[in-house]
């Protein structure tokens, strides 16, 4: 299989798609921009962090964005990502491990849990979900969206809160499951339940789409996302700077407006 058919296979596999320059074999045998892997919760801002990178060096990038274990797995069958973006830290440090990495990589963001409550829900949102249960035992709440714990950290920060607030069995039968972040909120959008624990920098695109709250859940009920960013070994000069850029204070303004706190 030629790179370029391997790379497209990469940006489709498990709902991948590109973000910044959309695959184009005929641009790609000119160019051959660096494909970066990106874990789906950076989905909301990853337009406005490519531009300023195009603007200020006009290098254009293709993202790929999916759920990190899956874009992990890519990563060890030696897809030809340049930079690995990934909402678990632990994925990072495990393809340090494995030597598939140039460097240990950064901290770029500590990302954080909300609970979304759609327009029209009859359930209370607060930042300890203290309305979970009552909802579930007098029948308003019939439908609740997480990611998939396997596969996405916002879907184990998911089952942790639920199992701090002892529902963790009962909610079972009426839980709907995302292969990643990006589709659970997709879901919560196209209105398929009462509430959804979705990122919390994907707040701004369900409150524009669907109305309703969007509650941030507190910090005592999981503990914290480590975002880390890595370096693959195949990386170039292009990708370099991008990584170098995802430092800058340009890029953390960005991730502070979608909710991502900043390492210390």
């Amino acid at each position: 299989m030629s790179e370029r058919r391997f790379i497209l296979k990469a940006l489709m596999a498990g709902g991948l798609w590109a973000v910044a320059a959309p695959f184009d074999v005929a641009r790609a045998q000119k160019s051959e921009p660096p494909t970066i892997a990106a874990s789906s919760d950076l989905q909301p801002l990853l337009s406005e962090i490519a531009k300023g990178f195009e603007d200020e060096t006009r290098i254009k990038l293709r993202i790929a964005v999916g759920a990190p274990r899956r874009l992990y797995s890519q990563i060890r069958d030696d897809a030809p990502f340049e930079m690995f973006l990934s909402a678990d830290e632990l994925l990072a440090k495990q393809l340090i491990e494995a030597g598939k990495t140039d460097g240990q990589g950064d901290v770029y963001a500590i990302g954080r849990l909300a609970f979304y409550a759609p327009s029209g829900s009859p359930l209370k949102a607060d930042n300890f979900l203290a309305d979970i249960r009552p909802a579930l035992r007098d029948g308003r709440l019939q439908r609740l969206m997480i990611a998939d714990p396997e596969a996405d950290p916002y879907g184990r920060l998911a089952e942790e809160v639920l199992r701090q607030k002892q529902v963790w069995d009962e909610i079972q039968a009426i839980l709907e499951v995302g292969d990643d972040i990006s589709q659970t909120a997709q879901m919560a959008v196209n209105g398929a339940g009462q509430g959804a624990l979705v990122a919390y920098s994907q707040a701004g695109q369900l409150m524009t789409a669907r109305g309703g709250k969007c509650m941030l859940v507190s910090d005592s009920l999981y503990a914290p996302l480590k975002e880390r960013m890595v370096l693959l070994k195949n990386a170039g000069d292009a990708t370099r700077r991008f990584y170098r850029y995802m430092l800058s204070d340009k890029a953390k303004g960005s991730l502070k407006r979608f909710g991502f706190l900043l390492p210390e």
